[in-house]
């Protein structure tokens, strides 16, 4: 669930307080968790070639992808090279 840094409206208040509107926009974050799926290296290996006929703009969106720790050598070259950050 997404919470807001803007606390609710009391009563008698019109709007929140100047500091808290004028904070900067956030950049809207994409995370995937494998758990264990893939289950084989070699399918997670196929899962990262399969991820390069596919885009995003990398100025709107941060892409995490988070692997086991047994297929961070795999893919981490793979995943960092499409854009997307290992986490």
């Amino acid at each position: 669930a997404c919470t807001s840094l803007v606390p609710p409206r009391s009563p008698g208040r019109s709007r929140p307080p100047p500091s808290l509107v004028s904070i900067m926009p956030r950049k809207p974050i994409v995370g995937g968790n494998w758990k264990c799926n893939p289950a084989a290296q070699k399918a997670a290996a196929e899962l990262i070639e399969a991820w390069k006929g596919t885009s995003f703009d990398k100025d709107k969106v941060d892409v995490f992808i988070c692997p086991t720790a047994l297929h961070i050598p795999v893919v981490k070259e793979g995943i960092e090279g499409l854009g997307m950050a290992v986490a």
